[in-house]
């Protein structure tokens, strides 16, 4: 059995237009001790299926209007917010894009890793703080008993990210879900920050949802991929033979636009995909893609393709059949 099992999940918000779903029939597995990349362009659906999974959607601008969240053999969806929060950050954890955003200005750094413990019954005192010292040390951190007195403005913002993940891990979680990890962090930093969740996820064998942008995280660190776009997904498989094989136009597109450097390809121009993901208030008919699709048919715009599969566990939503 999965850990994480997401069953045609649906979630939708309100608009001046009427309801709109973000996430529209969404379905995939997360396997315990494997990394799941999502990837796709912003505005696709990966960060509402993440908070859809958290439980973190506003009630009063959405819901999940649809469909079924399994995390170890019980359904989140519909559960009540007691037996949500006792989950949240003790067996599913996550990450958030931004850390400066996420985390709370008038507090150190120190305390608030230390009220995951506190909200999960475990109290404070000197006990709590040797274990934010350990998280600390475990994400190494310089300095730890320095930082845990400073605030988030304070220290830099691959520290901040360090923090977020240590307050990820306070509980050791089953899954750990990354939304965007890297954002807004230098070059270097960013390669830190994800050989450090790589190597913690090695380390305490967690399963990991890494939700990114950018298709080269995703080749280097991820065990399967599942393409998103416009709130379904496309393209889903082991990373080794979607990356090398893919079948659909968006993915082929996405990993045509990756810079690659030490080949002839180097002095070429970027290529592009033209057009824009469509916005929530946008009803497309058929394939959402069809618009910016070198491949169109008459048929995408008015049926959307089923997930189908194209080669063992590689499926893709696609009418166009010119990549198998």
């Amino acid at each position: 059995m999965a850990l994480l099992a997401v069953s045609n999940l649906a979630t939708e918000f309100k608009t001046q237009a009427g309801p709109r779903r973000a996430v529209d029939g969404v379905s995939f597995a997360v396997e315990r001790g494997e990394v799941l990349g999502i990837v796709g362009e912003s505005g696709s659906g990966k960060s509402v299926t993440a908070l859809s999974i958290m439980g973190l959607i506003d009630p009063q601008v959405g819901r999940i209007a649809g469909g079924s969240i399994s995390f170890d053999g019980q359904d989140l969806v519909g559960l009540r917010l007691a037996e949500l929060q006792a989950l949240r950050g003790r067996r599913i954890s996550m990450i958030f894009q931004e850390p400066l955003s996420a985390l709370n200005p008038c507090y150190t750094i120190g305390d608030q890793i230390g009220e995951v413990f506190v909200a999960h019954g475990d109290g404070a005192g000197p006990a709590t703080r040797g274990r934010v010292l350990e998280l600390l040390k475990l994400v190494h951190i310089p300095d730890p008993e320095g930082i845990l007195r400073r605030y988030p403005h304070e220290i830099s913002g691959g520290m901040r990210q360090r923090a977020m993940i240590a307050m990820a891990l306070a509980y050791t979680p089953d899954l750990l879900i990354a939304d965007e990890p890297t954002t807004a962090l230098d070059v270097t930093i960013q390669a830190q920050v994800l050989n450090l969740i790589d190597r913690l996820r090695r380390e305490l064998k967690l399963a990991v949802m890494l939700i990114t942008h950018d298709i080269g995280i995703v080749a280097q660190y991820a065990d399967r991929v599942a393409v998103m776009y416009g709130g379904r997904i496309v393209e889903t498989g082991p990373a080794e033979t979607l990356l090398i094989a893919p079948q659909h136009p968006y993915t082929i597109g996405l990993l045509a636009s990756v810079p690659r450097l030490g080949t002839g390809r180097s002095r070429e121009r970027l290529r592009e995909i033209p057009g824009t993901v469509p916005s929530i208030t946008e009803l497309v008919p058929g394939c959402r893609f069809a618009p910016r699709c070198a491949h169109r048919m008459a048929r995408c715009g008015e049926q959307a393709p089923p997930l189908e599969a194209r080669a063992a566990g590689h499926d893709a939503a696609c009418w166009w059949t010119g990549a198998a």
